[in-house]
């Protein structure tokens, strides 16, 4: 039944980490992750010594506009996608940093929407079998907000890793239950290049879909 929400879902990312890599790149990409992950400063050489989420908002909306034309813009909702817990007082979220970040910048605007309603297993911590199902995410989320939006809203999903994209399909689930008439889309900060070979550095902006398979609950992602 999910896979008639949504079965694939566009999403862009501007950097890319790969946890095998041992090279100079590699590592300074893991640090970028760290740094992401921790919303931790990072010294820029054209923007100074600047938090990761304001670092990336600036990188996407000076140096890559153009690629990420049609994707952002002020009449977007951003809508950062939750922790693999509920949300605790004065706890780090740093999908709603990125959010707040893009906003500074007119990349949209920022709308929590989407609440954890119970805990799932950290994909990051947990072997490739037992990582959470997009059902697992769509079954531990709900919308908590409404908004009164026309059909040709556009909403943006925010988060600061993506692997293989099942809580964005989780996520998009729980969105078009409640908004059936929006485009629904996705943005990572950051996503994981499985292959050395196919790793190319820190910043490497892609375009690409998640799609979800119902024969195995998981989705896959290209590139």
């Amino acid at each position: 039944m999910n896979g008639s929400f949504v079965s694939k879902l566009n999403y862009c990312s501007l950097l890319s980490y790969c946890p095998h890599s041992t090279t100079q790149e590699g590592e300074k990409a893991k640090k970028v992750m760290r740094a992401i992950k921790n919303d931790w400063h990072l010294g820029c050489r054209r923007f100074g010594e600047i938090l990761a989420s304001e670092c990336i908002a600036k990188i996407l909306k000076t140096d890559w506009g153009t690629f990420f034309r049609d994707f952002f813009g002020e009449d977007r909702i951003l809508i950062p996608v939750p922790r693999s817990s509920p949300i605790q007082r004065g706890a780090l979220w740093p999908s709603f940093r990125i959010a707040q970040a893009m906003e500074q910048q007119s990349l949209g605007r920022v709308r929590n929407l989407i609440e954890r309603m119970r805990p799932v297993p950290k994909s990051s911590l947990a072997p490739p079998d037992q990582r959470p199902t997009p059902t697992n995410h769509y079954e531990s989320m709900a919308v908590t907000s409404k908004l009164s939006i026309s059909p040709q809203t556009k909403i943006i999903l925010v988060d600061d890793i993506i692997t293989r994209g099942h809580t964005f399909m989780g996520a998009a689930w729980c969105l078009k239950k409640v908004f059936p008439e929006a485009e629904i889309r996705a943005f990572a900060a950051m996503r994981t290049v499985s292959n050395e070979m196919e790793f190319k550095g820190v910043i490497d902006p892609v375009r690409g879909q998640i799609t979800y398979r119902p024969e195995f609950d998981d989705c896959i992602r290209r590139p």
